[in-house]
């Protein structure tokens, strides 16, 4: 008997019809002797609509708030009618209206008092979250299994970092054998809530980005599953983005390592965070198409044997900018260098690559294109004294960039692969900016226009990665 953790993201609980072959495949696996554990995710697009009635409330938009709470109301009660009926369907109505109710008082709250603390909008956040596993324990009924409604708060303990909150993996260890282990016990199927946990005296707090991931693998590691499952809307993880390299292939398994690259790169699968827990005590994480659950996906694991294939994938992040800050030569540069890092990892801000040059005195530091600005605030903030004693040049911002990520383990010790690469965009006549390669030899990043990505990634992935290369 295993252990699976299964996670259902947005578009796999987007309709009556995906919450109902994603409970068929979480009954499916139960009735062949595995205990199963659900989370899911909000029905596709409520937290975005969740966050934008908050916000007309806060903004005193009592119209606007009222349309979007309508939304809701409407898309969850048309879900819930074609997806079970008689006393089933009126437990779970209950449910949701009272989940509804609690939404609108907070937002005519927001309405009067024009702003809330993160606290406060992480008991509000997660309620999406809270209606889609109602609905899918009742299309659990519906199908003649035994599923049980789970609130996250019960069993994912963090810290009390609201909206982006570290999970206590000792304390929901303990948790989970209390709560969800009996529940097993007894032939259930859990159906936890994903995004959200609590603090240890009770306060809901929400996981951040990927939080929903991040609840499926922070459970799978606290209940040691033998694996965690992510179904999701494509078939798993692929060579390139399909959009730009329609000859793209569904890899059939990665590393951990090549998972965060990607992740950390544009690959929009998994978040990178999500991919700790399980790493740390090594449980496989498959990646699924619940729309085509006969496909096999993707396996991450923790080591793979030598490939003849060293690249196993392109990605992009098609917004960057370049930000390079020069001091005077008679300064002693690291300091100044040390500093502004120490200030990034305080803003949280994702260095996607830096260049470094002695012999110009000068640091590049590449970013995602929505980060620039603050950060040349905090740099003209930072550096205050400096730059207007001209001990640090005025900065430069090279905008409209994008970065090309070439990543696989096998690259470490093959020859070739930078001499290969780099003739491939000199034969797009496509100048590099920047470049640099990992310590790791896990991953080649590059800069180039941004107009010039697609063409460039296609020509990688055709020179690497289609049928006919000699990778």
């Amino acid at each position: 008997m295993s252990l699976i953790v299964m996670k259902f993201g947005g578009t796999s609980v987007g309709s009556a019809e995906r919450i109902r072959q994603a409970a068929t495949i979480a009954r499916q696996h139960a009735q062949r002797g595995d205990d199963v554990v659900v989370v899911v995710s909000a029905l596709s697009k409520v937290t975005d609509l969740i966050l934008s009635v908050l916000n007309s409330a806060r903004l005193g938009q009592g119209k606007e708030m009222e349309e979007g709470l309508q939304q809701l109301r409407t898309r969850h009660e048309q879900v819930l009618s074609e997806l079970c009926h008689g006393e089933n369907q009126k437990s779970v109505a209950a449910e949701v209206e009272i989940t509804l109710q609690r939404l609108e008082e907070f937002c005519s709250a927001l309405l009067l008092l024009g702003s809330a603390t993160p606290q406060v909008m992480d008991m509000v956040l997660p309620l999406g979250e809270q209606m889609s596993a109602h609905l899918f324990v009742a299309c659990l009924t519906e199908l003649g299994a035994k599923g049980a409604f789970l609130d996250s708060a019960r069993v994912v303990a963090t810290d009390d970092k609201f909206g982006d909150a570290t999970p206590d993996m000792e304390a929901t260890r303990r948790q989970c054998h209390d709560v969800i282990h009996p529940l097993l016990q007894q032939g259930q199927i859990p159906v936890i809530m994903g995004y959200s946990g609590a603090t240890q005296t009770g306060q809901v707090t929400t996981l951040g980005r990927g939080g929903s991931d991040y609840s499926g693998t922070i459970l799978g590691a606290a209940m040691d599953a033998n694996e965690v499952w992510i179904w999701t809307d494509v078939d798993g993880v692929l060579t390139a983005d399909p959009r730009v390299c329609p000859d793209a292939v569904t890899l059939p398994e990665i590393t951990f390592a090549e998972a965060i690259e990607l992740s950390y790169y544009g690959a929009k699968v998994i978040h990178r965070k999500a991919i700790w827990p399980a790493m740390e005590r090594g449980i496989p994480v498959w990646i699924k198409n619940s729309f085509q659950p006969e496909v096999p996906g993707t396996r991450i694991v923790q080591s793979l044997p030598p490939s003849n294939r060293p690249v196993k994938a392109v990605t992009a992040v098609t917004q960057a900018a370049l930000i390079t800050l020069t001091t005077r030569r008679d300064v002693y540069f690291a300091e100044i260098f040390g500093r502004l890092f120490l200030r990034l990892g305080h803003e949280r801000v994702d260095v996607l690559f830096s260049t470094q040059s002695s012999s110009e005195d000068s640091l590049g530091l590449v970013l995602r294109e929505p980060d620039a600005d603050r950060v040349v605030h905090a740099i003209q903030r930072l550096f205050r004294t400096e730059l207007k004693h001209e001990v640090l040049n005025p900065i430069t911002v090279h905008r409209d960039i994008a970065v090309i990520a070439v990543l696989g383990s096998d690259m470490k010790g093959t020859c070739g692969i930078l001499g290969r690469l780099f003739s491939v965009v000199a034969r797009n006549n496509v100048s590099v900016i920047a470049v640099a390669q990992g310590a790791s030899e896990l991953n080649i990043c590059f800069a180039v226009t941004a107009s010039r990505v697609d063409d460039v990634v296609r020509a990688v992935h055709q020179e690497f990665l289609s049928p006919g290369s000699a990778n």
